[in-house]
């Protein structure tokens, strides 16, 4: 287990691609939508993320998918295994900490 929270917005950009592939602006809506609009990212923190996440190999860059070829200036990217295992332990531990709250004020 990772000691070290995620940076929320890597959390989000792990959750946005743990239901498929996306490119950055999907990853960017997907996030606004997945946060009901308390978390936006700018291009700038976006792409710092997205390179952030790659080089710690919890994403990778992947070709479009089939139906959105079209655009090729469009990058991809998908969750690594770890990715999903680092994903899965961060949720994990976000859950502690909501059980160790609500059991606080029990």
């Amino acid at each position: 287990m990772n000691p070290r929270p995620l940076k929320p917005q890597y959390f989000q950009i792990l959750l946005a691609l743990s239901r498929g592939d996306l490119h950055g602006y999907a990853i960017q809506r997907a996030v606004l939508d997945q946060t009901e609009g308390q978390m936006r990212l700018w291009p700038a923190t976006l792409y710092r993320s997205i390179g952030k996440l790659e080089e710690a190999a919890l994403i990778r860059s992947v070709g479009a998918p089939e139906d959105q070829s079209d655009d090729q200036r469009r990058q991809y990217y998908a969750l690594t295994e770890d990715g999903r295992h680092r994903l899965e332990e961060e949720a994990e531990k976000m859950a502690r900490w909501v059980r160790a709250v609500r059991g606080a004020e029990s």
